[in-house]
């Protein structure tokens, strides 16, 4: 009662009301500034936020030839890819969190729109995001938990769509190895009564490895109507669906003998459908004071089932989010001053059934969870002079956790002695029931001593709640009846870093920081004798740095070089002083492009790893993965007729075939999972916009 009771009182204290991240449709950003709504959900040019921030542009997305968005974004400083899965399903990294410890721990946003899953099972979908239609991505590097609450602790991505501007329309068809085709199409009007937007997607391979081919598919509709120059509705609806199979994991010595067979014994086939909504309205009452109202709906159906363990998993999660926030500038004394406040509320549901029986999924083992979250926000920003900007803000977040398993009697398969085994037992009704709260702040300063330079440093603590199957531990798992896992906590940590930003148009940009995260309580799973179930690690320090930098020393010639270094070790306990598994200190990806006159450019790329220990190998006994050197090459030529632009462009991957491997874990001896991308590819891509 008490949490409740200063909820609603920080609730009514802000006067928040509900609100959207992207900016106004009719206002267009500086690009000399670089305007951004990443670090404090409003508008703010990046030399005056306390973070390293990294801006992509649909330009950049078009010129990097990628065909998903994990592809663009990996070569952003500080973000790494957990490719454990084929398709679209791949989870994000960044400051030294490893897919073992660190699933959830980056916030992923579509104009305010979470894309992050409630629970373990599902994972990040980057196939509902037609990047035909994206504007801008923008990355932080960073916690940020009082801006955005849960899933914010490492870092923000931020994807904004096209609202504003001229009729334009984009079509791309690629094709290439593996029978990768890709086809997207995306379509933006300005109308007399505000804008729309229709785009839709398909993209499709065989896969690198047996058994890993897999369709994904696309579309929405996006309307803006403007009531008057103040006001404005927003509405988009859309849907996503995709199937897959899910590559299996060899031995050493498969994957030394052939990395592209398909001979373990976890294949999985995956299907999944969705559908997302969102509303809006916002108005800006003056020029000080900005309301808006957002509200988004996402659902999903997830069915996985694996022929060899005789399992069928039917999922479907759906979340409700509510985001309110008001923003008030004021000039006391000519200074400025800006206050950001809201009230963040997330409703998710799911649904879980469980069966051994492939044919008819009779008897199904069945779980409901829900959760609710509420957490009010503040943050004020003070520049008392045009050189010094200061930031400071707070956050009370709640969560009110609920479960329920229905009485079950039948057949489990048991995984404790490494070998599946079909054991009778039986389980009655259960419930239970959990909370969770944080309270979480920062401060920061920047100071710009000359416009094109920044200096910031920042402190801020952060927090991530358990995933909803991670603290209820369900017959399937526990080997009894439903109960809580009532030793689990959520995570909770503090960052504190700095950094500089250098930015000459035209000729460099450079963005580096140095940090120190330490986050106690991480979640991780492991499997016992009476079965599996989540727990607490020991506290994990991170010390790194991430180096992002973009030179065109001569008209002709552009530069790409990032870099990223994290010493990721046990603080405490055990294993203190050991390495953190599937954590590599060293990460480099650059580019190097040649801007031939005639609308041709060309030129080489590489990405580099250093060696890494495998998953559960938090003793560091284990053989490392050995590091790996990637090599790439990329040709693109544009000509500008026909009344729009037309871009051809080839891509080689991996040009020297290199075998690697990006994945290993012990179950209970070491195997190796195939990156999907791994192997010598070639694509040819036709992107036209007029």
């Amino acid at each position: 009662m008490k949490k409740l009771f200063l909820i609603l009182l920080l609730s009514t204290v802000l006067q928040s009301v509900f609100t959207q991240e992207t900016p106004d449709s009719d206002m267009e950003a500086d690009e000399s500034l670089d305007f951004t709504v990443t670090s404090g959900r409003t508008r703010e040019a990046t030399n005056k936020v306390a973070g390293q921030v990294t801006v992509i542009t649909a330009d950049d997305i078009a010129r990097s030839g990628a065909s998903t968005i994990t592809e663009v974004l990996e070569t952003a400083p500080g973000i790494r890819m957990a490719t454990e899965y084929t398709g679209g399903s791949v989870d994000i990294s960044m400051r030294g969190i490893s897919s073992e410890f660190g699933r959830g721990k980056v916030l992923v946003i579509v104009d305010g729109m979470r894309l992050n899953p409630i629970q373990t099972m599902g994972h990040l979908n980057w196939e509902t995001i037609n990047h035909s239609e994206i504007e801008r991505i923008e990355v932080l590097d960073g916690g940020a938990s009082v801006q955005y609450g849960d899933n914010a602790s490492a870092g923000v991505i931020n994807i904004i769509t096209k609202k504003s501007g001229a009729t334009k329309t984009d079509i791309a068809v690629s094709g290439g190895s593996f029978f990768q085709n890709e086809q997207r199409f995306s379509h933006h009007r300005p109308m007399d009564w505000g804008s729309f937007t229709i785009s839709g997607g398909h993209r499709g391979s065989q896969g690198y490895q047996k058994h890993s081919a897999f369709d994904t598919g696309n579309g929405e509709l996006r309307g803006i109507w403007d009531i008057n120059d103040a006001m404005s509705f927003q509405a988009n609806v859309g849907f996503y669906a995709k199937n897959g199979l899910t590559p299996t994991w060899l031995t050493e010595a498969q994957f030394d003998d052939d990395p592209t067979q398909n001979a373990g014994p976890s294949a999985a086939t995956l299907s999944s459908f969705g559908t997302i909504a969102g509303l809006g309205f916002t108005w800006a009452i003056n020029d000080t004071l900005s309301l808006d109202v957002p509200v988004s709906h996402n659902f999903s159906k997830l069915k996985s089932y694996r022929p060899d363990y005789g399992n069928v998993y039917n999922i479907t999660p759906q979340m409700l989010g509510l985001r309110p926030k008001v923003s008030a500038e004021l000039k006391p004394g000519g200074m400025g001053l800006r206050f950001t406040g809201g009230l963040d509320m997330l409703f998710t549901f799911s649904k879980v059934e469980a069966s051994s029986d492939l044919e008819k999924e009779t008897n199904p083992t069945v779980q409901t969870m829900s959760e609710v979250t509420v957490g009010p926000w503040v943050l004020v920003n003070f520049e008392p002079l045009p050189l010094l900007s200061l930031n400071a803000g707070l956050r009370y977040d709640a969560a009110f956790v609920n479960a329920h398993a229905n009485a079950w009697s039948g057949t489990r398969i048991d995984y404790s002695s490494g070998t599946p085994t079909s054991v009778n037992v039986s389980y009655p009704s259960g419930d239970e029931s959990t909370n969770f709260d944080a309270f979480v702040y920062e401060a920061g300063v920047t100071v710009n001593p000359v416009d094109f330079l920044k200096v910031y440093a920042k402190y801020g603590t952060q927090f991530r709640y358990p995933y909803l199957d991670n603290f209820i531990q369900m017959p399937w798992e526990s080997g009894g009846p439903i109960s809580l896992n009532t030793n689990l906590e959520s995570e909770k940590g503090w960052t504190v870093e700095g950094g500089i930003g250098l930015n000459i148009k035209n000729i460099a940009r450079l963005d580096a920081n140095l940090y120190y995260l330490r986050i106690d309580n991480e979640i991780t799973y492991i499997m016992g004798a009476t079965g599996s179930t989540y727990i607490n690690q020991d506290p994990i320090g991170r010390l790194g740095t991430n180096i992002g930098l973009n030179l065109t020393p001569v008209k002709y010639v552009e530069l790409d070089l990032d870099y990223g270094f994290v010493n990721a070790k046990f603080s405490e306990g055990t294993n203190e002083g050991k390495f953190v598994p599937l954590v590599a200190e060293h990460n480099l990806s650059g580019s190097i492009m040649l801007k031939i006159p005639f609308g041709l450019s060309l030129g080489p790329n590489v990405l580099y790893k250093s060696e890494m220990y495998p998953q559960t190998d938090t003793a560091n006994i284990q053989p490392t993965i050995n590091p790996s050197l990637i090599w790439g090459l990329q040709a693109r030529y544009v000509i500008n007729k026909f009344n729009g632009e037309l871009a051809m462009q080839l891509t080689v991957h991996n040009l020297a075939d290199t075998k690697y491997v990006s994945y290993a874990s012990i179950i209970p001896t070491l195997v190796y999972v195939v990156d999907p991308n791994m192997g010598r590819s070639v694509n040819f891509s036709l992107q036209y916009r007029f």
